[in-house]
Parts: structure tokens; sequence; C-alpha cells
């Protein structure tokens, strides 16, 4: 996921005079507060939730055996707890994957066991793969014509080689990737980032579409070419592997297996072939799709709201996960603190204004299938762009940005969502994607937890997380600021995503503050406030017209 910069809080006081007057009745209930922080520090077992998530069922790919299994155990955990109408809401997605076991060896010029794991939705090798090893980096399709005929039978090396740099000659967000300590927010660096961040140039999302689609393109490529194999190079360090792979579409899957490297051996590898010496690989993977159900699933359940129609408050998290590791701070950190504040809530006895209902969604990872999917259900339509560089890609990107907006009758009886996805850290503030109400309004609701570290609102927004679908289509969804540590430096999407690097305190501090803020929208006397709604841009009125 994308992270942007975040706002001191030093960027309220532009607004500051809203904080004693329209929202003067958003001052918390410190005695409901009191409540949380005593069950939540005293009496949490957000631990107990992460450790049953990632030690007892483990990585969460979208569509596997055991995302079922994790859909079925929030349902019924949520049920236990005393939320009601817990239940599971399925979306179309395609075959699941499983692997079981992955062997890679360099057996020339000399023998190795090589660190290895295989891409995601590829297939097995049915036994083992054996060939010469050919490095033919590739980045768009104009590297193709270069290769033809060259590849039959060989094992393919396709991505370039990037050279390690000295952390201390990167830029300061590089260095925050780069740097493998366990990092948290200053108070000046917050302070550094005070100014708001002018939108500049229009919103797209090519980047993702072409990250996406290459994958497609480059398969179907050596598929034709007869070669044996492809390995690509994991984007980390330190023998850490990343091996995520989106060819996960019903009827586009890859028929050629495939691996993704260590980079230090990947890297080896290249520097013999540049000296001109032969490289042999042997590689054997066993692995399965899974077809019996192509829906695949979110978990919804509710702490019903007083009165025939209450409005909505909603709180959620990915339970998917990518499958090197447990998925244990991407995102079980998140599932287990959203559960934890739901169960904070039952526990204390709180009798809502508004429903609260959490959403652990499934597959975000893959494009926000699970929470988008909500949304087309309950809230709102958009349609969808008939474009051929689109056929690649899941429903939110295909319908991002289209206009008109067709709102469904729980579009007005929506509140706000409240989202956790940026690994383990504990919560420094909120963002508030732009909405001035909110920012003035989040200021009060966190001023009982300045002792805790959180105390920044920022105006500013953030994005790859399920906050998105609900703030694109005009409705309140915000994503909190959080620690780093180490979520982008070794943990995001790799092997070492584990209950080991889980912080104890950081997820009851998370856990807390997210069952107050949940508890105080479904408090308010009035539906949380909203931005102007979403409007065509002027740019895209005049393509329109000139295609019509």
């Amino acid at each position: 996921m994308i992270k942007k910069s975040i706002l001191a809080a030093s960027v309220a006081i532009g607004i500051s005079g809203l904080w004693g007057g329209a929202w003067a009745d958003d001052a918390p209930d410190l005695e409901v507060i009191s409540k949380i922080r005593d069950e939540g520090f005293n009496h949490s077992q957000v631990m107990k939730t992460l450790h049953h998530l990632t030690d007892r069922i483990g990585p969460r790919l979208t569509g596997s055996p055991a995302m079922t299994q994790a859909n079925e155990w929030t349902r019924d955990q949520l049920t236990a707890w005393g939320l009601e109408n817990a239940r599971l809401e399925g979306f179309d997605f395609g075959p699941g994957w499983t692997w079981e076991s992955v062997d890679v060896r360099m057996t020339a010029p000399r023998t190795d066991q090589l660190y290895a794991l295989p891409i995601s939705w590829y297939p097995g090798t049915d036994g083992p793969v054996t060939g010469e090893v050919v490095f033919a980096p590739m980045k768009s399709k104009a590297d193709f014509e270069k290769y033809k005929g060259k590849l039959k039978g060989k094992i393919v090396l396709v991505d370039a080689v990037r050279p390690y740099k000295d952390p201390t000659e990167l830029n300061a967000e590089d260095r925050r990737h780069a740097n493998e300590s366990i990092l948290r927010y200053t108070e000046g660096e917050l302070e550094d980032v005070s100014a708001y961040d002018v939108p500049e140039g229009a919103p797209g999302d090519d980047s993702w579409v072409s990250y996406k689609s290459w994958g497609y393109y480059l398969t179907d490529f050596l598929e034709a070419e007869a070669a044996a194999a492809i390995v690509r190079r994991s984007p980390r360090r330190n023998l850490l592997i990343d091996a995520t792979g989106y060819q996960y579409l019903e009827g586009e899957l890859p028929s050629i297996p495939a691996v993704r490297m260590a980079s230090e051996h990947y890297d080896r590898a290249v520097r013999l072939l540049n000296e001109d010496l032969p490289v042999s690989l042997s590689l054997e993977v066993k692995a399965r799709y899974h077809t019996d159900d192509m829906q695949s699933y979110s978990t919804l359940a509710d702490i019903p709201g007083q009165g025939r129609r209450p409005e909505l408050v909603m709180l959620g998290a990915h339970l998917d996960s990518w499958f090197m590791g447990d998925g244990a701070v991407d995102n079980g950190a998140g599932v287990a603190v959203t559960m934890e504040a739901v169960r904070i809530l039952k526990a204390i006895g709180i009798k809502p204004k508004r429903t609260i209902r959490i959403g652990l969604w499934g597959g975000e990872e893959q494009g926000y299938y699970g929470s988008y999917q909500y949304v087309k259900n309950h809230l709102a339509t958009r349609p969808a762009r008939e474009d051929e560089k689109l056929k690649y890609m899941e429903p939110y990107a295909r319908e991002f940005g289209m206009f008109p907006i067709a709102k469904k009758p729980e579009f007005d009886r929506f509140s706000a969502y409240f989202n956790l996805d940026n690994g383990s850290g504990k919560i420094r503030g909120v963002y508030a994607e732009g909405n001035a109400a909110a920012a003035a309004i989040f200021k009060t609701w966190l001023e009982p937890f300045h002792d805790l570290g959180a105390d920044t609102v920022t105006m500013n927004d953030t994005g790859g997380t399920d906050h998105e679908v609900f703030d694109d289509i005009g409705l309140p969804g915000f994503q909190f600021i959080q620690d780093p540590l180490d979520y982008d430096s070794r943990l995001h999407h790799s092997t070492a995503d584990t209950y080991d690097h889980a912080f104890e305190k950081d997820l009851k501090q998370a856990a807390v503050i997210m069952a107050s803020f949940v508890y105080n929208a479904a408090m308010r006397d009035e539906r949380f406030p909203r931005e102007p709604e979403p409007r065509e841009r002027e740019e895209d009125l005049k393509k329109d017209e000139a295609d019509e």
C-alpha cells in the first residue's frame, strides 16, 4: 500500500475557530472513554486474536481455503462477543491458489541452495524443471523484440538488477524504506510535514494499471516463446522475499511456472552470466488452484443502533493477506485492532444511537474487491470504463472516477468509516481527507489520548487502504496515522510478516483509540459532516464530448 505524507497538528490551526462553535457537542464522554481505556488496556484480547489469525490460520490469500477459514472464524468470534447479524458477503473473484513446497537450486557453475518462493497464481512444475539460465531484462513490450526466438527451453531472469545504495546517500523518504531499525515519528518530523500538500494535476491510476497489466503481457510473451520457467527478482534485500503476483483472472491463468528469488541470489546469477559463465538451475514447485467456489468473501457484523432506521458508522480492515509470511502486520494487526474495538464496546455495554458495523474485507490486496463490493451492494454504483488497457483490472480500477454516481437508499444513512491498515504501529493521529469539519472534530476526539502520543490531525489524504472506496463516492472514510516501525523496511509483503513483529502495546493503544472514535461517531447528534460531493472535472467533460 502507498502512504502519503502526514500533516502535523498545527495544520488544524486555520480551522481552530470551529472547535468551540458548531462542533462543541463533540466533546468526548470521558466516563465512557475511561471505561474503554480500562477494558482495552487491562482486559485486552487483541494479541489472542492476532495469534489465532496468524499462528493458527496463517496466510490468507484471497480465494484460498485459509481465507475461507478466516472468514468463518471471525464471523463466529464476533458472534461469541455478542455482535449481531454476523455474516459473509461474497464478491466475484476467480480461482484461489495455494502452494505446498518449492526447491530452487543452482547446478552450474557450482551447486547451491537458493532462496525463492513461487509467485502467486502461477502453476506448479509437475516435477523438477532444469535448464540453462538466460538474463533477459524486460520492462515494456518494446523489449520483447530483442529476445524473440532466443528463450525456448530457457529459465529466464526477467528483472534488471538494481544497485544497492548506501542509505546515507538516499533522500529522507527513501531512507525510511531502507532503514531496518524500528522507526517512530518524532514531534519534529510531524511538524516538518505540516504544510498542506495542494493537489496538482488530475488524479489517476495509470501506474497501478501498468503494474498489474505488465505481468500478463510478460507471461504471455514468455509462454509464446516456450520458455521453461520465469525467475523474478525480489524487491527486498537481506534474503527477504516478496512473491506477489496478480495474474489471477479466470481464463488468464499462467501456464508457465514462476518464482521470486532473493535479490542477493538473483544478482549473483546475473554477475556470473555477465562473465560469460553458463548458469543452470533446477526448480520444483508444488502448487494448486481452488475452483470449487469462484467467489471470495468479507466478514461483517453489527452492534445495532437504537430506533427503527438508525444511521451507520463503520470500522474495518482487510482480512486477506499475501502468502509469504503469516499476514501479521499486513493486515492481521488491523483486523485484530478493529475486532478488539468492537469487543471493547460490547464489553462495556454501550447502546449506540447509530448501528456500528465492522467490515473485515477480502481481496484488498488485489484491488479493494471486498470493500468495493460492499459499496456497490449498499451505497452507490458507478459505470465501468470500456477501455482495452483495463482488461486485466479489478472493478474498482475500471469504475474509479466515473459518473454518474447512482446512490442507493443506504447512502443517506451512512455516517463515517474508519480504517486501520498501515502495520502494527500505534496511532499518532488521523488523515481528514480534505474534510475541514472532520479535522476539527478529530482534534477534539484526540484530546483524551495525547498521553498516548496521538495528537496529529492532517487535512491531507492517504491512499492504499479500503477507506478510499468510501471517500471516492463522497462518503466520510478515514485512515489513521501510525508509527512506521519496520513495516516498510522489512515486513510489508515479505516473508518476515509474522506475529513476532507485532507490538502489543501499540495494538492495545490503537484498539482503544479506534473504539473511542467509533463510539463518538455513533453517538453524535448529527450525521458526520461530509465533503462536497464528487463531480466530473471540466477536462473530463470535454474529453467525453470529443469522444462522442
